[in-house]
């Protein structure tokens, strides 16, 4: 099992700084250690990780702080074979998004409200063999919410694809907006179809749609929420219909929830929550789709930032940012539960994002 890494860069437990660079480890998914078999620093800042199966493609987003980037590396065996390296129109790429065709890449700008005209979502095409083209749209988010601290403009965290194909879903923190544009996957062309407000001050992160059913998932960073919405693609509609709370664990300070992330079967939910330092494990009920909270584990480390699900859903990967590492997690696919200490664990100074490579 091969995994790839963003590390944000720094001091590792020797104390030996360490450049920010994209990692990758081959791990036999047993209690050994994932071992290190490729490492670049060729994208700069790396934040966060696509990968193209079809093409054996990895894109990686740069959180830099003159204009974003994405850079696309070929995967040669234990290899990472530098690409294509492109602007994002905007600063602080955070977020990507393959389209369910792996033909368009979506890449989300947090500060896209630093310079008037910066875009909160740069397109790019996915040419043969996986290359990266250039920029060949743009989309503009404006607006702000009550949190001056946080939503003074559009925050745009999470870009995304419906199964279908039909909708790009943007979640901005700063305008507490779910943004539904209308996807035409043979042209590469997204139209704005309507902003979704949510709810006021709830400054949404991310989010995952359900693989089967009609609703998508988005946590609130700013009021440790997860938030269900049902959703018409042929509309590009959406509406609230849950919100629950994103932890049960007391904490002396307040909880940012981040990461998200769905079994392949849509049954269980599973969000990382920062200053609680946990993993909440949500029930999906079959007939409703609402959520709800099962039960809830430490997260191996500190501030998890991301989490990602392997293909088939049986091992779960925790970016812990300020511990500086990645925890694996053994998942049982009846129960939802996620092991209640990690099967194995990577040192990674701000660990950023990891992301499974199987098939």
């Amino acid at each position: 099992m091969l995994i790839a890494t963003a590390s944000g860069g720094g001091s590792d437990r020797e104390g030996k700084i360490t450049a920010a660079s994209v990692r990758l480890y081959d791990w036999p998914g047993d209690a050994r250690q994932p071992r290190l078999v490729a490492e670049s620093t060729a994208a700069p800042a790396p934040s966060f990780l696509a990968y193209g199966r079809r093409t054996r493609t990895l894109f990686v987003a740069s959180e830099t702080e003159a204009e974003g980037r994405v850079t696309a590396f070929a995967l040669d065996g234990h290899r990472l074979m530098e690409g294509a390296q492109q602007g994002t129109d905007g600063n602080a790429a955070v977020h990507l998004a393959l389209d369910q065709r792996e033909s368009w890449l979506a890449a989300a700008n947090y500060r896209a409200g630093a310079i008037a005209g910066d875009a909160a979502i740069a397109l790019f095409p996915i040419e043969t063999g996986g290359s990266l083209g250039p920029l060949s749209g743009t989309l503009h988010h404006q607006g702000d919410g009550p949190d001056r601290g946080r939503q003074q403009g559009p925050h745009t965290h999470c870009v995304m694809f419906s199964p279908d194909n039909r909708l790009l879903a943007a979640i901005d923190l700063g305008t507490d907006g779910l943004w539904l544009y209308r996807f035409d996957e043979a042209i590469g062309v997204a139209r704005l179809a309507r902003e979704v407000k949510l709810p006021s001050g709830s400054g949404p992160r991310h989010g995952v749609f359900h693989p089967s059913k009609p609703l998508v998932y988005i946590c609130g960073e700013l009021d440790s929420t997860l938030m269900t919405l049902r959703y018409d693609s042929a509309a590009s509609t959406a509406e609230l219909v849950d919100v629950d709370a994103a932890t049960a664990t007391s904490t002396s300070g307040r909880n940012y929830p981040s990461g998200v992330a769905i079994s392949p079967d849509g049954h269980y939910l599973m969000l990382a929550n920062r200053g609680a330092d946990t993993i909440a494990v949500f029930w999906i009920d079959p007939e409703t789709g609402m959520a709800r909270l099962r039960n809830e584990v430490l997260c191996g480390g500190a501030f998890p930032r991301a989490i990602r699900l392997d293909r088939a859903g049986g091992v779960l990967a925790v970016a812990n940012q300020k511990s500086g590492n990645i925890a694996l997690f053994n998942r049982d696919f009846e129960t939802g539960r996620i092991g209640a200490q990690p099967a194995a664990s990577i040192e990674l100074p701000s660990a950023m994002d990891a992301i499974f490579l199987d098939q």
